[in-house]
């Protein structure tokens, strides 16, 4: 067994190798629901939508019996500083390969690559996945990740119409009237995340066919950014591609503010022919945003923030359903 590490698109042949190796992975989407994905022959191109990434795979005999990804990235904590963060994605082993040493080996090579650069570490697995980081690190040299936090996956059904008026009036408005420049909902978003730790979404041009939109309430009381993973990430279900459009990069001040938000980015992704919109939030958060927006079908899905060099406790985390 070798292992490989690239941050650029791979060779055609294992490219080929990588694709052949994921259709052997399912993931959970709520009850009774799973999907797999398809990162294409540019492989990393999700993980450099991220931050400075690479992936690491064992091979044997031209197969792929490993993958396990990094990003580094900028995490916002509850107390408004920031720390350097290695971004852990990605991690599957063939069942032949698991009672072998490629999991140490993976966790190894890519410890050695993103000590040097971050502070910490995170990964988010979806519930229901069957093996979890408690359970296979903190032992064999490999660092120990536990539980920090608890998040919910949202897929809500899109639909075409206007958003109620930010200002609280019986006026209506449409999507159009919260685009605002990038810099301006990253700054509010930095500053609606104050007390949790918070994701800065990445480059989401990198891994998004549409252009992302750039949301922000006229208030300033909510942002998101309206984008895909179809560039960098695909999910496939029951054999089709299920298209969805993401809202990252998502904060509120409250539940009022965020529903209209989503409400915009819903006309939004309507407009643009995506059948569904992704948004992560706390799992606190969750039912009530779901109360606030009972009329739109939804599907839940939760999942988990496994961390190594953070603290648990009750601080929320705001998650980009995009990088997941």
């Amino acid at each position: 067994m070798i292992l490989e590490a690239f941050h650029n698109p791979p060779p055609l042949d294992r490219a080929r190798a990588l694709a052949a190796f994921e259709r052997q992975f399912n993931y959970p989407l709520g009850p009774g629901r799973s999907f797999r994905i398809e990162h294409g022959d540019d492989y990393a191109r999700f993980y450099r939508a991220v931050g400075e990434a690479r992936c690491f795979i064992a091979v044997e005999n031209e197969h792929v019996l490993g993958v396990l990804a990094v990003a580094i990235r900028p995490l916002l904590l509850a107390d408004g500083s920031v720390l350097r963060a290695a971004y852990i994605g990605d991690l599957k082993i063939t069942p032949e390969a698991r009672r072998g040493t490629a999991l140490v080996r993976l966790a190894r090579a890519a410890e050695a690559w993103a000590r040097p650069r971050a502070d910490v570490a995170f990964g988010v697995v979806m519930d229901g996945t069957p093996a979890v980081p408690a359970q296979y690190t903190g032992r064999a040299g490999i660092p120990s990740f536990t539980a920090v936090a608890a998040v919910e996956v949202l897929r809500f059904v899109c639909v075409v119409g206007r958003i109620s008026n930010p200002s609280g009036g019986d006026g209506r408005t449409d999507w159009k009237s919260v685009l605002q420049p990038e810099e301006d909902v990253r700054d509010a978003y930095c500053r609606l995340s104050a007390g949790r730790y918070a994701c800065p979404a990445g480059h989401p041009a990198e891994r998004s066919l549409v252009a992302p939109a750039w949301l922000l309430l006229p208030d300033g009381s909510a942002c998101g950014c309206l984008e895909d993973t179809r560039r960098a990430k695909r999910l496939v279900a029951d054999g089709q591609e299920m298209v969805s459009a993401h809202l990252s990069c998502f904060a509120w001040r409250d539940l009022r503010s965020a529903s209209t938000l989503v409400r915009a980015a819903l006309a939004r992704a309507a407009a643009l022919g995506f059948p569904a919109l992704f948004v992560a939030v706390p799992r606190r958060d969750a039912g009530t945003l779901e109360g606030a927006l009972k009329e739109i079908e939804v599907i839940r899905a939760p999942a988990t923030v496994y961390a190594h060099g953070l603290p648990g406790g009750d601080t929320d985390w705001n998650i980009n359903s995009s990088e997941i």
